[in-house]
């Protein structure tokens, strides 16, 4: 129970204190007396000290307490408070403001964050005493300061020793939400103009370093569950809103009402369309493309180019390897919108976002439209969904099996076949770049969709360097396997043949992902030359290029290539399939199928004549069958009808 306290301050200055006090319901007992100065505990003394004012009745006077101070008081003032030491009563006449000596106060307050206060300050009129200085945020005190810190720059200005610095750290940072006001004041006078640090509206470090360390203090199962939920929500929201800015899905529902609403006048164009979005196509493959690794890649960056020209906003997600900044750089770079985490983590996530808002949906190789097909259904039911084959994996694995003798693979290229049709089935449209594979998956398919889809291939003048001796290069990304059984045959079957007819002929082998085996067919007049930088200064002095495929599908870009930098090139019938027909006379002198044939055709197209008259039928066919218009005139009939206001141009990216 609580029982009253009587007492008295009568002295408190900056020498000493004074006062009495007791409790009446025993009065023989001293009490004790705590002193704080602002806050802090400096001082306890007893009130056992006799005054004989304070004699009487059951009173025996010893209640009086005084004391010099232990410590000196602060220059600037203090509030000093007396209570007692059980229950924390305060004494009558408590607290005390004790006022500041004179001072005259120089100096800077230079630095004010969520992190720290640092500034200096001096006093003129007793330059060798520290200076206290106490910090107030939001109108509270949150720590007392003394400037002592050493600083060379105050020194070599004549500021005596230099050593008037202050710096304070916060315990734990501000919250950055709000808006926040910083002070110092030396007693009850304000040092330097107060610093205002507004609340972020944005993502900014000071508010990721914030969130991080509410993360961390979450200790307990349920709280780490209800964070990780709000998180979660709080992603999809974002995600959600990216997809609707990047389909501009409310555009797109206001042009068709507008169409609805005021159908177009025969003479002119609807003015509800002006304002119309474009359609937004989605490709998918592997990996970003690069033209420097594969034909495939140049092939798929073709037809994204060509829909861009049709007037979509073509955005591409990969499905395996996450495209590296400097891939989304060089896409961006050609207009084309790269989807990459955290906004898309996967291709599943883009066709979930995107959904409706997506008009074409384009997947890149078979594994691409096992995996998408059906979610493409799901999720974008009314887009157009096509499958590019890149080539027949099927067809080339059974070509496979029957040059390397192994049934277990022709076993496994007959169930391939079974996954190309019912991705073929399920289609709306299916793009092959060889009318060979187009018959085969049109037989087998009656009801698949297919059209033979070319890419461009720019026809351009050729760096020359001539040579010492006679070059042949084959050329191909070796990760593939009919690059590397080709590789292995012309060096190991071909050349020994070559050495006899040529002497001094030299073999180049350029290309990427080149394995160990392709390394061991080093030899004196073979040079393994791996990935280049630059293809055209590569064959700079190559005579003729070869293409000694015995097994593949689809068309062979190293073949145009070749001829588009104006080089002849030696091929196996299954290299020129869906290029030439290897019946036709004027053709037949650039095919061969067995080793000597091979080096034959390359003994005559050494003749610089008969090489640049293949040159010319090949660039004849680049520029009719592998031109930009070739490429537009067969894409453009699987392609959803653009709207007049979506064919001024190929969109802009943000």
């Amino acid at each position: 129970m609580t029982v009253s306290l009587v007492g008295y301050v009568d002295i408190c200055d900056r020498e000493q204190f004074a006062g009495w006090a007791l409790e009446p319901a025993w009065p023989d007992m001293p009490v004790r007396i705590q002193v704080h100065v602002d806050g802090e505990l400096v001082d306890e003394v007893d009130a056992d000290r006799f005054r004989a004012d304070l004699r009487g009745g059951e009173w025996h006077g010893s209640y009086a307490f005084q004391k010099a101070w232990p410590v000196p008081l602060p220059h600037e003032g203090a509030l000093v408070e007396f209570t007692d030491a059980r229950e924390g009563r305060p004494l009558t006449g408590s607290p005390v403001r004790i006022l500041p000596l004179p001072s005259s106060l120089v100096g800077a307050f230079d630095v004010a964050d969520r992190y720290h206060v640092a500034g200096w300050v001096r006093d003129e009129a007793c330059p060798d005493r520290t200076v206290w200085l106490t910090v107030w945020v939001d109108g509270q005190p949150a720590g007392r300061i003394a400037a002592n810190r050493f600083r060379a720059d105050l020194r070599d200005a004549g500021f005596g020793t230099g050593r008037h610095g202050f710096h304070h750290a916060f315990s734990s940072p501000i919250d950055p939400l709000t808006d926040h006001v910083i002070e110092l004041r030396h007693g009850e006078e304000r040092f330097g103009t107060p610093f205002t640090i507004p609340g972020t509206a944005s993502l900014s470090a000071d508010l990721k370093t914030h969130f991080s360390s509410i993360l961390r203090g979450l200790d307990a199962p349920p709280e780490r569950a209800e964070a990780l939920a709000f998180l979660v929500g709080e992603a999809e929201r974002l995600r959600t809103r990216c997809a609707a800015e990047l389909t501009a899905q409310r555009e797109r529902e206001q042009a068709r009402q507008a169409r609805r609403l005021h159908p177009a006048e025969p003479d002119r164009a609807d003015p509800a369309t002006t304002t119309a979005p474009h359609p937004v196509a989605l490709f998918i493959d592997d990996r970003a493309p690069d033209p420097e690794r594969d034909a495939g890649s140049v092939a798929v960056l073709s037809h994204i180019h060509t829909i861009r020209t049709l007037g979509y906003r073509c955005c591409f997600m990969a499905s395996r390897l996450s495209p590296s900044e400097e891939d989304r750089m060089r896409l961006e770079q050609q207009g084309i919108e790269c989807l990459m985490p955290p906004v898309f983590p996967c291709p599943e996530e883009a066709l979930r976002q995107l959904g409706s808002g997506l008009e074409v949906v384009y997947l890149h190789r078979l594994n691409n439209a096992e995996s998408y097909s059906a979610l493409t259904r799901a999720f974008a039911p009314t887009a157009t969904l096509i499958w590019s084959v890149a080539d027949l994996a099927s067809l080339r694995l059974h070509r496979q099996a029957a040059v390397e003798s192994r049934p277990e693979l022709e076993r496994f290229a007959s169930r391939l076949e079974v996954r190309e049709n019912m991705c073929a089935w399920l289609a709306d449209f299916v793009l092959t770049h060889s009318a060979i594979e187009a018959q085969r998956l049109s037989r087998t398919v009656p009801t698949a969709n297919v059209h033979v889809v070319p890419w461009a291939v720019p026809v351009s003048s050729r760096r020359r360097r001539t040579p010492e001796a006679p070059v042949i290069a084959f050329v191909g990304h070796f990760a593939h396997d009919p690059n590397l059984d080709a590789a292995k045959w012309l060096v190991l079957t071909i050349m020994p043949r070559l050495r006899q007819v040529i002497p001094g002929l030299r073999c180049r082998l350029i290309g990427s992902a080149m394995p160990h085996a392709v390394h061991t067919l080093a030899a004196e007049d073979v040079e393994i030359v791996g990935a280049v930088p630059d293809l055209q200064d590569a064959l700079a002095d190559v005579s003729v290029c070869v293409a000694p495929l015995r097994f593949g599908a689809g068309i062979k870009g190293k073949v145009l290539e070749s001829w588009a930098i104006g080089l002849p090139v030696v091929m196996t019938p299954i290299a020129a399939e869906g290029l030439v027909d290897p019946a036709d006379p004027a053709w037949h002198a650039s095919i061969a199928d067995t080793p000597s044939d091979f080096a034959e055709r390359i003994a005559a197209f050494l003749d610089p004549a008969t090489g640049q008259k293949q040159v010319r039928a090949g660039r004849r066919l680049l520029k009719t069958r592998f031109s930009e218009q070739a490429v537009i005139a067969a894409l453009s009939p699987v392609l959803p009808e653009v709207f007049p206001a979506a064919e001024s141009g190929p969109p802009v990216l943000n």
